[in-house]
């Protein structure tokens, strides 16, 4: 899928604000052969795919939250304050009509959704709704080449020069970035925090967080954090992980390891949930089949073992052994449970090097993936089918499968929906 980001300057007549006049173009985004810029006109009843705003704006706020929008994940839960701000394309407009367009980072891609939105004090409304995943590389090379476009465009003019000089300052400063600075500015990214407008004291401890976490948990960690929370939640991994040496590597859980990983190799142009039920069928396939729900007792050759530790953030769900799919869990009700320790096993499976894993709510690969192992390995498709007569489940059949297999009933629902099973019916 393709994104593109057009636009053609048009002279918008004498103006007293000389960028926004500079700066008018009708811009027409389009992901595929979609356009997100589809308006209609309420006055005359007249449809367009573009629109007509200042694209100064645009280029000073892409600038100002360039980082945000490439590595801070979003959360299937409560966002961050100020996240949307920092997200959708709408709040670039300052005072002209921009669409409700949200891009964050998911799946390897960039997530672009867009809804219908009507503008306050314009005759225009935004009709379109969708999302589409896209390559990076191509919308980084789109937005960078309307950010130039922007830059040029205000120094072809004298009385825009002094704006050109300060947009060039601050585009420059992210283009003009060393290695250790890249990687500073991610993380700060990561955790919320423009890392060109952060306290000292807060850039010490993202760094000394950023040093002492290990590689495989501290993004996951960082993105599920607060400035405010850094050291908690260091010291709740480190306590974690000090829990968890205690487990021994499981020989049992090792050999179902390699046996599926031969059997499901790792398809890295898939995506993420694709790849967990995958790897859910696999690891089914080489257990023993019960005519129950999947057993997830501590006793036994398989035992999962997990400590429930109360995370200081509710967007860290737990802490996966580097050795065995034993695990730290924030405190839940058994169906709850019982799927953060499928999660936990999902994460340990995929593993191709010892190393521990974070759960969490993010948006991110990682979480999708352990995410829809669960829901597969404890709620196979396959089953709910068979039980499913008709085209359609309501409540009542929907909790009936969720008691059969010990999961909540949103998993039965989700499962439903994702595997396009039937259509959920709420009375």
């Amino acid at each position: 899928m393709s994104v593109r980001f057009r636009f053609d300057w048009v002279d918008a007549g004498p103006s007293p604000d000389r960028i926004a006049q500079a700066t008018m173009a009708a811009l027409s985004i389009t992901a595929g052969d979609v356009a997100i810029t589809s308006v209609l006109d309420r006055g005359n009843r007249i449809y367009s795919d573009q629109v007509v705003a200042p694209l100064f704006g645009v280029a000073e706020w892409l600038i100002a939250n360039w980082w945000h929008v490439w590595y801070e994940p979003e959360d299937t839960g409560e966002q961050r304050p100020e996240f949307e701000s920092r997200h959708n394309l709408a709040f670039a407009g300052d005072g002209f009509a921009l669409p409700h367009l949200t891009l964050t980072p998911e799946a390897g891609r960039m997530l672009l959704q867009w809804i219908p939105h009507k503008p306050r004090h314009a005759r225009i409304e935004f009709i379109g709704e969708g999302r589409e995943n896209v390559a990076r590389e191509e919308l980084e090379t789109e937005l960078r080449n309307l950010i130039d476009a922007v830059i040029e465009r205000l120094h072809g003019r004298t009385e825009t020069v002094p704006a050109a000089r300060e947009l060039s300052r601050a585009w420059n400063a992210i283009n003009d970035l060393d290695a250790e600075e890249l990687e500073f500015s991610r993380a700060a990214a990561l955790l919320g925090i423009d890392p060109f407008d952060v306290r000292d004291q807060v850039a010490q401890e993202i760094v000394a967080f950023w040093e002492r976490a290990a590689p495989s948990v501290r993004e996951d960690a960082l993105a599920s954090a607060t400035a405010g929370s850094l050291t908690s939640v260091a010291e709740w991994l480190d306590g974690s992980i000090t829990t968890l040496a205690t487990h021994e590597n499981g020989d049992d859980w090792s050999a179902v390891r390699e046996a599926v990983r031969e059997a499901a190799p790792r398809l890295e142009t898939t995506e993420p949930w694709t790849r967990g039920y995958a790897l859910a069928r696999a690891t089914r396939e080489r257990l023993p089949r019960t005519s129950g729900p999947i057993d997830l007792a501590e006793h036994g050759p398989l035992a999962i073992h997990r400590h429930e530790r109360t995370p200081p953030s509710r967007r860290i769900h737990g802490l996966v052994a580097a050795n065995t799919p034993a695990c730290v869990i924030a405190p839940r009700a058994r169906t709850g449970e019982r799927f953060l320790i499928a999660r936990a096993l999902g994460d340990y499976l995929d593993r191709a090097s010892p190393d521990p894993g974070l759960l969490s709510s993010l948006s991110t690969d990682r979480q999708a993936q352990s995410r829809s192992f669960a829901a597969e390995f404890l709620a196979p498709a396959a089953d709910l089918h068979a039980r499913i007569a008709g085209n359609s489940v309501g409540p009542e059949q929907t909790d009936d499968l969720a008691r059969e297999f010990d999961v909540s009933s949103e998993v039965i629902r989700r499962q439903i929906q994702n595997h396009n099973l039937a259509r959920i019916v709420e009375y």
